[in-house]
């Protein structure tokens, strides 16, 4: 398949303004999921590859949810008794890139395998870095299904990364205030455990129903 046939482009002639001949706007559900597209924004090139006689990326000092996936991605699969497997056709991506980059998608709500592919396609950087070997749908739909608990224990890693950060946010003093430095425990709580969880399992099931019902249609 063409690059432009995988990133969904119109040809030149295709047109359509969106109303049928009585003047009444017609809805068209995929222009509606193009705007939701349009509306998530994903760093999907910091999960690619470093470029040949580069060091790998270090995270950003600013944390996110980008970095907080990179860390648990990096976490999973040094600590996972069983190796993390990446379908023939996504190996452009390392075993804990294309963790971290589904992983990712799916914490940021994006759960479709063809979404998630565009979103690659679409990111010009990651694009670069991979040239051709871009994951495709099927192999991304692949890799969910081989790597459910290591993706589940990705996301809940970085969901108690979130809450810890979270919390770290709310003890420092507001301004005019004396600083107290009251360290964190070094272990999550029970509830930010357990919260954690819930939240990771959730998304696997949406991934799961969503992707399943995007592929049906």
């Amino acid at each position: 398949m063409s690059l432009c046939a995988r990133l969904n482009l119109p040809s030149p002639e295709e047109h359509d303004c969106g109303y049928n001949q009585l003047g009444v706007h017609m809805s068209n559900p995929e222009k509606d999921k193009n705007v939701q597209d349009e509306t998530t924004i994903l760093h999907l090139d910091k999960f690619g590859p470093s470029s040949p006689g580069q060091p790998p990326a270090l995270p950003s000092a600013e944390e996110g949810m980008t970095v907080f996936i990179q860390r648990a991605a990096a976490e999973t699969v040094q600590n996972s008794k069983d190796p993390i497997i990446v379908p023939k056709d996504a190996q452009g991506l390392a075993a804990q890139e294309m963790l971290g980059a589904v992983s990712y998608a799916y914490a940021k709500d994006v759960f479709e395998s063809d979404r998630i592919e565009q979103k690659m396609l679409q990111n010009p950087e990651l694009r670069e870095k991979l040239g051709d070997n871009v994951p495709d749908a099927q192999s991304i739909s692949k890799f969910r299904k081989l790597n459910r608990g290591a993706i589940m224990r990705t996301i809940e890693k970085a969901f108690r990364l979130k809450r810890r950060k979270e919390k770290e946010e709310l003890m420092k003093p507001l301004p005019g205030q004396p600083a107290t430095a009251v360290p964190l425990p070094p272990q999550d709580g029970e509830n930010t455990v357990m919260f954690s969880k819930q939240q990771a399992e959730q998304k696997i099931e949406n991934a799961i129903i969503i992707d399943n019902m995007s592929r049906d249609q």
